[in-house]
Order: structure tokens, then C-alpha cells, then sequence
């Protein structure tokens, strides 16, 4: 199961957001928390960016748990 995660996510990574993020000149990144459930805490990090349109735009660059958001705060 872990080798099919990796591959997908090796896909999503090349498929999708590194073309997305090679047009950027600048961007910002963020540390979202998605939700908390029990004594885990789910966040996305996330790459903040204005396209050639002058649009905001965001992409989601990883998913990743915590236990307890006091830890995950200290870690970072």
C-alpha cells in the first residue's frame, strides 16, 4: 500500500504541481490545518500564488499528520 501511495503522490507532484509552480515568479506558502480528529491533527501545506491573469490561486504541495497541534507547532 505505501508503494501505491508514493506513486500517485510521485504522479500528482509531477503531473500537476511542479508544471503549475515552474510558470510562478512569486509565491508565498502557508501551513493550513485541514481538521483534528481525536488527538490528530491533519494540515496541507500549501503554495499561494498570482497567475499570469492576475488571479490567487493555491495548490495543495503535501498532506501530513500531527499528534496534537501543541507538538506540531513546537516541531515547526
Amino acid at each position: 500500500m505505501n508503494e501505491v501511495t508514493f506513486n500517485i503522490v510521485n504522479k500528482t507532484m509531477k503531473c500537476h504541481v511542479l508544471p503549475t509552480l515552474a510558470k510562478v515568479i512569486t509565491m508565498t506558502t502557508t501551513l493550513d490545518l485541514w481538521m483534528s480528529y481525536g488527538r490528530f491533527d491533519t494540515f496541507a501545506l500549501v503554495v499561494n500564488y498570482i497567475n499570469n491573469k492576475w488571479e490567487p490561486c493555491h495548490i495543495i504541495v503535501s498532506i501530513f499528520k500531527f499528534h496534537g497541534t501543541s507538538r506540531a507547532t513546537m516541531a515547526l
